[in-house]
Order: structure tokens, then C-alpha cells, then sequence
């Protein structure tokens, strides 16, 4: 992969980032910025604009001709890091929302629980692996403006141990996502205290959470065999997550919260039911 085809791919992954905020600034004002401070909305932000800063820092980094190879050094690591832990903040919705198909399951929490902390100590691992070995290369090539290209040329395959343990914990997710909609396919919304405007809502996030995963699945997959060859841009995969998880929680709360219904109040994400019905926040 040269310097140029590397520095499109991430103004491609900028530019996207951009054309879907403004597309979706409206919806976000409407069902995220006007509801309470939450977990859900916390989460909501950071996984929205974190991506506008290590994307625009590998761009930086790519088209800066003065360099150095310390700054180099940090702002990449910083970077890797920072893009995996914005994947992973994407992926803690999906978790939490998991969590509340299942009514609070101990059951089911004890294994998103194992499933995730394997997957952070596994990233963090990495991740210090990264920082401490010396799998770092960059190219002495001229950059688009001249000057030395802070550019990876040599690295050890750590990164592919990230895309598997990501995928696996995705895949334990989807998996139980779509247990929970067969189980709820054969019996009726209101024995679980699922009803009315919340079984919208359900169908919705069973819907929208499985073609997530049908679009990250081959983006996951692509980065890792590239991985395996040469070294490859998290950026993408990173800018992808945010966005389909964002679009996830946005169309949720708008499911949720038609305009013409004004006699209950589901502008949680995240819900559970208890037996007697109600409807309470996560």
C-alpha cells in the first residue's frame, strides 16, 4: 500500500464521517441531544466524534512533510489505540442493549461480561505490545508535499489478534440477539411485557442489529486477511462501527418516540420489562 493510496483512504474515511454527520445532524438533535444524560447518550457522543480525531490525526500524520520519527512513533500508537477503543465503545452498545433484550439475565450477563473482558484484555495486550516493541518501520519515501512519509512498512501480526477477538465477541453478540427474536417469535410480546410502541422497538433493534453485523462482518474479515499480507488502516473498520452504531441508536429512539405519540414516554434506548409491564431505563 503506498503513501497515496493510504492517505485516500482515510480523507475517504473523513469524508464519510462528514456526509453522514450532516445527513444525520437533524434526527441526533431531535431524539439525542434533547434527552437525558444517560449512559446510553455518553456513549452516544464519544463513539460520534471521537472518529473526527484520530481520523484527522492519521491524516495529519500522512501529509506532514516536517515529521519526525518520534512524533511519528506517538501520534501512531496513539492512533491504533485510541481507533480500537472507539470500536470498542461502539460495541459496549451493542452489549448493553443485549443486556436489556434479556430483562438484566444474571445469566446472560456473566457471559457478555467474560466475552468482553477477554476481548479488552486481549486489545490492551496488543496494544502494549505495539507501544514497546520495535514492529515500527516508516518509509523515507517523499510524501504528497515532500518530505519524509510517516508511513508503516514493517509489522508483526499482533493487529490480526484484534480482528479475531473482535469478531468473536461481536459474533457471541449477534448470537444472542437473535436467540432472544426466536425466542420472542414463537411466543407473544405481551406474556414478556413487551407491547404496543415497544414491540416497534424490538423488531427494530433485532432488524437493525443484525444487518450491523452483516456489514462489519466483511470489513472485520477483509482487514484481517490484509493483515496477514501487509499492514492495513484501522480507520475504516473504526469509522464504520461509529456510524452504524450511532444510526442504530437514532433510529431506535425514533421507532420509540413517534411524533403523534404523546401518552408514553419511551425515549430510552435501552429498556427491560417487568411483569407488571412497565417500561424502565437500562
Amino acid at each position: 500500500m503506498t503513501v497515496a493510496t493510504l492517505v485516500i483512504s482515510l480523507i475517504d474515511s473523513q469524508t464519510v464521517v462528514m456526509y453522514d454527520y450532516i445527513l444525520s445532524l437533524s434526527q441526533e438533535v431531535a431524539y439525542i441531544w434533547a434527552s437525558n444524560w444517560g449512559l446510553v447518550r455518553a456513549l452516544y457522543f464519544f463513539s460520534r466524534y471521537s472518529p473526527f480525531i484520530d481520523t484527522i490525526l492519521a491524516i495529519e500524520e500522512k501529509l506532514n512533510p516536517h515529521i519526525s520519527s518520534v512524533s511519528c512513533h506517538r501520534t501512531m500508537t496513539f492512533n491504533a489505540i485510541f481507533a480500537n477503543l472507539g470500536i470498542g465503545i461502539s460495541d459496549l452498545i451493542l452489549v448493553i442493549c443485549t443486556y436489556a433484550l434479556y430483562q438484566r439475565s444474571r445469566k446472560v450477563l456473566v457471559i457478555l461480561v467474560i466475552t468482553w473482558a477477554g476481548v479488552f484484555i486481549v486489545n490492551v495486550l496488543t496494544a502494549s505490545k505495539w507501544d514497546t516493541s520495535d514492529i515500527l518501520a516508516f518509509s523515507e519515501s517523499i510524501t504528497l508535499l515532500g518530505g519524509s512519509s510517516c508511513f508503516l512498512i514493517g509489522e508483526n501480526k499482533t493487529e490480526l489478534v484484534n480482528y479475531i477477538s473482535l469478531l468473536l465477541g461481536e459474533t457471541v453478540v449477534v448470537a444472542l440477539t437473535l436467540w432472544r427474536g426466536l425466542q420472542e417469535s414463537h411466543t407473544s410480546y405481551p406474556r414478556h411485557g413487551f407491547f404496543g410502541a415497544t414491540q416497534s422497538v424490538l423488531i427494530t433493534f433485532y432488524r437493525d442489529g443484525l444487518m450491523f453485523y452483516m456489514c462489519i462482518l466483511p470489513i472485520t474479515l477483509g482487514n484481517a486477511l490484509v493483515t496477514v499480507y501487509a499492514p492495513v488502516c484501522v480507520q475504516p473498520l473504526r469509522v464504520i462501527h461509529s456510524i452504524l452504531c450511532c444510526k442504530l441508536i437514532v433510529h431506535v429512539r425514533e421507532i420509540a418516540n413517534p411524533p403523534d405519540d404523546q401518552t408514553r414516554d419511551l425515549s430510552a434506548l435501552f429498556f427491560y420489562a417487568t411483569s407488571g409491564g412497565e417500561i424502565q431505563e437500562v
